[in-house]
């Protein structure tokens, strides 16, 4: 069992090829990302998946199919937007089995969809999404935005490795 972190998969978005043009589509786009998370997670792996995960109930209905057991820590466009859009709290919990989280702390990190504030870090590193290719110049953040991350889940064991050989 390992555990696996990925952030702003987008998954069913039409508009995120303007932001990740090597794609020509957005259904390219997502089998990219799926042929690429199975490439790492089986299915008894945990995967935090760090916001902006589904723009639509058919995306969440395919993630549904895709190994591991899934957590989602809900990010700017996981919100009335889910609403507007028809996603349920009884769908994202279907899929969603391990939690839905604001942030947490967790594996020694803090973990969120936002980077949190550098005040609030409290001697912890910050493991995050949102900020899509536009990393914060502060070694205490690690980015798991899928542009960071080569579009596949990083395990926790390679951000450990890398937080170390940062210094922190």
């Amino acid at each position: 069992m390992n555990n696996y972190f990925c952030a702003d998969l987008h998954l069913d978005q039409p508009s995120i090829i303007k932001f990740r043009n090597q794609f020509t589509d957005h259904k390219e786009h997502d089998l990219f990302l799926k042929e690429n998370y199975h490439k790492v997670v089986r299915p008894k792996d945990f995967v935090n998946m760090l916001g902006d995960v589904c723009m639509s109930p058919a995306a969440i209905e395919e993630l549904r199919t895709w190994d591991g057991i899934k957590s989602i820590y809900l990010g700017n466009h996981d919100n009335a937007e889910f609403k507007k859009r028809g996603v349920s709290l009884e769908m994202l919990q279907s899929v969603f089995e391990d939690r839905i989280y604001g942030f947490a702390r967790k594996h020694g990190f803090w973990v969120s969809h936002c980077p949190i504030h550098p005040v609030e870090l409290r001697n912890r590193n910050c493991v995050h999404g949102h900020v899509h290719s536009n990393n914060i110049d502060d070694l205490r953040y690690f980015n798991v935005s899928m542009e960071n991350i080569d579009y596949t889940p990083i395990s926790l064991e390679e951000i450990r490795s890398i937080f170390k050989s940062r210094g922190c």
